[in-house]
């Protein structure tokens, strides 16, 4: 081999591991930047949507689920009974209540809804019903929300021991023309409403008005059957 094409084969050599030292570092620095935008968006111990991935992810779940005619609720999730879970039991036995909840919501939602943590023991699920009337969306929701509550109010099994928690429901009935944050804060409103009555669940109805304060209709009626006997009826609610 004369030396020029010794020079030709070494600098071909050279130029081929550069690449292929420049692919594997995009290839490491793309599996980064992926794992950076999945911890912003996820919560660490369940795993699920944090509020951040959450609100990133429902705007265009909302559009796109209307466009074919299907209801969208939004729920958001107060645990009952959660802290005295933890002071008693320790922080593991809350923290598999925490992740058998996020579980349980995941399987409710199915591979089309969102569920997330919001923090500490409140979680957010928006989901889909089946393509209805509009006036039998209230109908799904109510059977909906019993179905949510009961699954999650089912005790769990921890290192022998039968933990169970109590839940507080917040509701509403979303469609596009607001962004998913309005939607998030009706629902915390009837949550809100329904803790602060001691009901299982209250669902927001009047989207016109963003009021904080809260009052049941003239006429109640009940959208979902009482699924704990410490818990009255839960029944609409609109903006006072």
């Amino acid at each position: 081999m004369t030396p020029r094409l010794r020079a030709l084969v070494t600098a071909s050599a050279i130029s081929a591991a550069a690449t292929a030292g420049y692919l594997t570092a995009r290839h490491s620095l793309r599996a980064e930047l992926a794992t950076v935008r999945h911890a912003a968006c996820h919560d660490p111990l369940t795993g699920i949507h944090n509020r951040a991935g959450l609100t990133a992810a429902a705007d265009s779940f909302i559009t796109t689920a209307h466009a074919t005619g299907r209801p969208v609720a939004v729920v958001l999730v107060d645990l009952v009974g959660f802290k005295k879970v933890n002071d008693t039991h320790g922080h593991d036995a809350g923290d598999h209540i925490l992740t058998s909840v996020a579980q349980r919501l995941t399987g409710i939602a199915g591979p089309a809804g969102i569920c997330a943590r919001l923090g500490g023991d409140e979680f957010a699920l928006i989901t889909t019903g089946p393509a209805t009337r509009h006036d039998d969306a209230d109908t799904w929701l109510a059977d909906w929300l019993t179905h949510i509550h009961t699954r999650l109010t089912t005790p769990v099994t921890y290192h022998g021991r039968t933990l169970a928690v109590g839940a507080t429901l917040g509701a509403v009935l979303a469609h596009p023309g607001n962004p998913a944050a309005a939607w998030l804060h009706h629902a915390d409103l009837a949550m809100y409403t329904a803790r602060a009555t001691r009901r299982t669940t209250a669902v927001f109805t009047d989207t016109t008005d963003t009021a904080a304060d809260l009052r049941p209709t003239d006429r109640p009626r009940d959208l979902a059957r009482p699924t704990s006997p410490l818990a009255a009826a839960p029944t609409t609610w609109r903006a006072a």
